[in-house]
This record gives structure tokens, C-alpha cells and sequence, in this order.
């Protein structure tokens, strides 16, 4: 009977201790509690000040959470991971989100206000109601391969489809503030994936670099990819990517923006046009 206690003991303990097989454990949600939500902010602290050494608000420095205006509307979709059966919970990925619902309210979201695009003709032909504005997405470098995106996209979904948004959009970003070292892939996005024109979003003409912190930059349509669509494709950011396999089309021209140095295109998704197998990938 000893004997038969303490082999149970031995297999309980390799259990806990053996998880080469099950972890790492991942798990995705909208972020439901404060705490959450601090998770989530924090970890763009790390990405975005750490990492790519944006400049934060003191206050966030302080508490080091990166969060601006939009975050007091806005939720957060948000991946944990679980190293070990002893340890902790962990937020590794996180999509924030901002719902809209009329073309009317757009004027106020972080695309038009903060970055500058111009979505008059989107706003006006679009033909729908809710829209959901996506920004912030990071992911720590070392989950970067295991399939978080996945996990965030799936998140996501959930989330398209609890509250019937048509759109997404929001601003994608290539992480350069100069426009030469990105030449043929924002010809590939022109030339590949452009906006209809009746619903076309540019840069705002009236962009000034000294109040706005930001400046236009061109997309070419005449630049010659000499037939290197497929490598250009796969130099695109995994974000970007992600959402040219869910069927995102891109404005016309990029906005610099070096408080982020960043350079940013605008990308939309119509919800109801996403082809049926990738919404049964992402629905599973």
C-alpha cells in the first residue's frame, strides 16, 4: 500500500515537472479585468519603449504601461501563455480595439486623428455601420514564431463576430522612418491590393511635420518589380501579411511618423467578403 502511494506520488510529481509535450499552454480572450488590461498595456510598454524606443508619457514611464487618449474606449484582445503547471499566467500578445458605430464617428479615431489619413470617400461609400479600429498589436520577440498572431487573429474573430462588425481598419506599420528602404514593397501594396477609388484613403494634404510629428511618403504604381512579387511579399511585415490573407486592401500613400518611427500604410477588411475558409481556420 506504501509503495502504491508513493509511486502515485512519483507519477504526480513527473506529471507537473515532464511538460516537454504540453507547454507551453496558450490562451486567447478579450481582457476582461483591470488587471488584464494593465497586462496588456504593459506589454506594449515593452515592445514599444523598450524595443523600439518610442517616447511614453511620464506618467506611463512611471508605472510602465504605454496607453494614450483612445485607450479609455478602447479593449484589448490578449494572448497568455503558460510556461509550466507551476507557473504564472503571462499576456505575450495583444490587439488593441476600438468599436465605432457610424461612418460619422471615424473623425475621432486614432487613424484620422493621430495619423492623419484622410477617410472622407471611405466614410461616404463604405456602405456600413460598425466598424472596429485595430492598432497596437505587438507580441514579445520570443513567442514571435509559436503562433501567437494566429491566436491573437482568432481572438479577434470571436470578437468580429460577438459584436457584427463589418470593417477593420486601422494603420499597419513598417518599422523605418526612411522611405527608400522600403520602395518595393509599398509598390507592391499599390500595385497588388489598392483601395477601390471610390472609397480610397490618402494622407492628409495638409500634414505638416512640425505640428503633426509626421510627413507623407509616396507608393509608386510605375516602379517595376521585375516579377519579385513573391519575395517581396514575404519581406512584408507578419502583420501585414496577416492581413493580406484575410483580404485587406491598402490606401494610396504612407504617413512617417517618428514619435513611433514608423512608417505606416492605412488597411481595411470588409468583414463579409473574408473568403468562408479562412473565417472556419479562424472560427475553430
Amino acid at each position: 500500500m506504501i509503495n502504491l502511494i508513493t509511486q502515485k506520488s512519483r507519477d504526480l510529481t513527473n506529471h507537473l515537472f515532464d511538460h516537454s509535450k504540453s507547454y507551453p499552454k496558450f490562451s486567447f480572450k478579450e481582457a476582461e479585468t483591470i488587471k488584464e488590461t494593465n497586462q496588456a498595456q504593459n506589454l506594449r510598454y515593452k515592445i514599444f519603449k523598450n524595443e523600439l524606443h518610442v517616447t511614453t508619457k511620464l506618467k506611463g514611464k512611471l508605472i510602465k504601461r504605454e496607453f494614450d487618449q483612445y485607450d479609455e474606449k478602447a479593449s484589448h484582445i490578449i494572448v497568455k501563455s503558460k510556461s509550466t503547471p507551476l507557473s504564472r499566467e503571462k499576456v505575450v500578445g495583444v490587439y488593441r480595439v476600438i468599436k465605432y458605430s457610424s461612418s460619422s464617428q471615424l473623425d475621432n479615431c486614432y487613424t484620422v486623428k493621430s495619423m492623419c489619413f484622410n477617410l472622407d470617400l471611405f466614410k461616404k461609400n463604405i456602405g456600413y455601420s460598425n466598424f472596429l479600429e485595430l492598432g497596437r498589436t505587438c507580441i514579445l520577440p520570443e513567442y514571435r514564431k509559436s503562433g501567437v498572431l494566429k491566436l491573437l487573429w482568432k481572438g479577434l474573430y470571436n470578437y468580429i463576430m460577438q459584436e457584427k462588425i463589418d470593417v477593420l481598419l486601422g494603420c499597419a506599420s513598417f518599422w523605418t522612418i526612411e522611405p527608400d528602404e522600403i520602395v518595393p514593397q509599398l509598390s507592391y501594396l499599390k500595385q497588388n491590393h489598392l483601395m477601390d477609388e471610390k472609397i480610397l484613403v490618402t494622407p492628409r494634404e495638409s500634414i505638416s511635420p512640425s505640428v503633426d510629428k509626421l510627413s507623407k511618403c509616396k507608393m509608386y504604381d510605375s516602379f517595376d518589380l521585375h516579377g519579385t512579387e513573391k519575395s517581396v511579399f514575404k519581406s512584408l511585415p507578419s502583420l501585414i501579411k496577416a492581413y493580406i490573407n484575410v483580404g485587406s486592401k491598402f490606401g494610396d500613400g504612407a504617413v512617417i511618423d517618428y514619435e513611433f518611427r514608423s512608417i505606416d500604410v492605412f488597411t481595411y477588411v470588409d468583414i463579409h467578403s473574408i473568403d468562408d475558409r479562412v473565417k472556419r481556420f479562424y472560427a475553430k
